[in-house]
């Protein structure tokens, strides 16, 4: 047993170049690479969001005239949801909500007055949607006609886009979650502020705010 041992540690003095030298490199490397594989993660990370965040800004000054945007958080809704600011009064709720169209999801952001009523819309991603069919839904045509609407949305009260109606329906279920979760905020115990008329201003925006994912 003791001539055993002696022959694999002869072994091991002999081959230590060839075998001790790779396994402390190949150790290295199983251990930088995945290091420097979540330094980079954490970056991308933040800069995705970072742009997320800009992109988001971008889009609610496009739908309602503010000073400032808040987000906020709120269990039932299970998503959270921003406050535009004027004069440090609320003038609008944004929302971001997602409907499955015909390819894919649909992503939505909808304004609603304190009052309950949609003033803007921008359609923010339709890229899995049917281009010169389903991707019509970003046309001012089609979606203005959520503006003013207060209440849960019927297929009945909108015009669908010609050939496009999994797509139309995805933007109006889309509207009709905002709505809901602004209903939920509103039955909240909390007290929505005095409702200011946006009328003016949104007009100023008209030719509403679509883009394209």
């Amino acid at each position: 047993m003791k001539n055993f041992f002696s022959k694999i540690a002869s072994f091991f003095k002999n081959e230590k170049d060839s075998i001790i030298k790779p396994t402390i490199v190949l150790l290295c490397i199983c251990i930088i690479i995945p290091l420097a594989l979540a330094v980079t993660n954490t970056v991308t990370v933040k800069r995705i969001a970072k742009l997320e965040q800009k992109t988001a800004t971008e889009a609610m000054a496009k739908l309602v005239k503010a000073d400032k945007f808040e987000e906020k958080d709120n269990e039932e809704l299970e998503s959270t949801y921003f406050e535009a600011l004027r004069d440090d009064s609320v003038v609008a709720y944004i929302f971001t909500t997602y409907a499955k169209g015909y390819g894919g999801d649909v992503k939505v952001m909808t304004a609603i007055a304190p009052d309950g009523t949609v003033l803007n819309l921008a359609i923010l991603d339709v890229s899995n949607e049917t281009p010169g069919l389903g991707q019509n839904v970003t046309k001012y045509d089609f979606y203005s006609q959520f503006k003013g609407k207060n209440e849960h949305i019927s297929i009945k009260d909108i015009d669908t886009v010609t050939s496009a109606t999994y797509s139309s329906k995805a933007v109006l279920n889309a509207v009709n979650q905002a709505l809901d979760n602004f209903q939920k905020l509103a039955s909240a115990p909390m007290t929505l502020p005095e409702f200011e008329d946006n009328q003016a201003e949104v007009g100023a925006l008209e030719g509403g705010a679509a883009y394209e994912g």
